[in-house]
């Protein structure tokens, strides 16, 4: 009888009967495995825009703990090292396990536009005075809404506001402007403090007078700066009133010799009629700074000009017409101004320019087209304005 239960007991299990269960031996084990799952470390992060975020991914319950990474914006490596887009945003960066795809961990990584790098200009950058002189330093700070700077100075004194008082010794001094924002941020300027030597800057007239110029034009009047003293002078500004007037021939800031001389160009460019007048100052380092020149001048609106013309008309046969020649060239580079011929013994030029000369001559025209020679020469000089 034993031997007829175990075949039955069997048989049971290969068909997957009942009779198996009931022979409590034969049922089948429960399964041991445990469930894959998945962490994120961090599970969020905030970073600015092209910056770099490391993302770990821990699996437990398989013994392959490889991943992949997706994110929805941006980049993420093979190790999870996450490289933020240039766009700010909400973005996820997900691990899916390899092992069991349906298990994953995302964090969330917020971008934001990184703001500029602070940055600070001093200007000017480099200047020499006398023991005891003052020199006014600007500092321009970018890349932050606070654009205050501390000052300090290698040698002397410098004041909130940039403006820097040399020490009683010559020598080379450094004044520094750093960011209020950003303190890793400064600009440095190089002072070289010598001993009190005269500095005089004259110019060779202290008023200019352009008089009338028309509104298509421009005027230009020479100025000449002088170092009448006995130690170089740094011009540093030429700062111009009026808005018409302007300076050429003058880079700046520029270093004159002891008895040395330096040539300006100022130029009147009126665009409206009428007066005008301004002044320009020359600032510089000298005892007498700064020096000014007073400016005037009168915008004209060019007036229309013509020429009328006349002459004795041909005593030929079969003259029908004249045409009528010029040139701004006497006696050659003739241009016919009529495109017909005119068939009377006058004829006015209405397209004369303002303070031109110009010479005319005359043909005369027959029937069938032909010219005889050119006429005498007759000049016309158009006033200006």
């Amino acid at each position: 009888m034993l031997l007829a239960t175990v075949v039955l007991a069997l048989a049971a299990a290969a068909t997957g009967c009942a009779g198996v269960t009931a022979a409590g031996p034969a049922s089948p084990a429960s399964d041991p495995s445990p469930s894959v799952s998945i962490s994120l470390t961090p599970t969020s992060a905030s970073i600015q825009t092209g910056a770099t975020q490391q993302f770990a991914a821990t699996v437990s319950g398989a013994t392959n703990t490889s991943v992949m990474w997706t994110s929805t914006g941006g980049s993420v490596s093979s190790s999870g090292l996450y490289t933020a887009p240039t766009a700010a945003g909400s973005y996820t960066v997900t691990a899916t396990s390899v092992a069991d795809p349906t298990k994953t961990a995302s964090a969330t990584v917020t971008v934001t536009t990184q703001p500029p790098a602070v940055a600070v200009t001093i200007n000017p950058t480099s200047t020499s005075i006398q023991v005891g002189r003052t020199q006014q330093f600007v500092a321009t700070v970018s890349g932050s809404t606070n654009t205050a700077v501390n000052w300090s100075a290698s040698g002397g004194t410098v004041s909130a506001s940039g403006l820097y008082t040399a020490p009683a010794t010559a020598g080379t001094y450094t004044v520094t402007a750093k960011s209020v924002a950003d303190t890793t941020k400064s600009a440095s300027a190089t002072v070289t403090v010598a001993i009190t030597v005269t500095q005089l800057l004259s110019i060779s007239s202290t008023s200019i007078a352009f008089g009338n110029v028309l509104t298509t034009n421009a005027a230009t009047q020479n100025v000449t700066l002088s170092n009448t003293g006995s130690g170089s002078v740094t011009v540093s500004a030429a700062n111009f009133t009026g808005g018409v007037f302007s300076a050429t021939g003058l880079t700046l800031p520029t270093t004159i010799a002891a008895g040395a001389t330096r040539a300006v160009t100022i130029r009147f460019a009126p665009s409206i009629s009428g007066p005008f007048s301004g002044s320009v100052s020359f600032v510089s380092n000298a005892t007498n700074s700064p020096a000014t020149v007073s400016l005037s001048g009168t915008g004209v609106a060019p007036l229309p000009h013509s020429v009328d013309l006349s002459w004795a008309g041909s005593t030929s046969t079969g003259v029908v017409g004249y045409f009528v020649y010029r040139s701004t060239t006497s006696g050659s580079g003739y241009a016919r101004l009529n495109p017909t011929a005119a068939p009377t013994t006058t004829y006015t030029d209405s397209t004369v320019k303002s303070g031109v000369t110009y010479y005319y001559v005359v043909t005369a025209v027959d029937g069938s087209g032909n010219e005889s020679a050119f006429s005498n020469q007759s000049t016309a000089v158009i006033p200006s304005p």
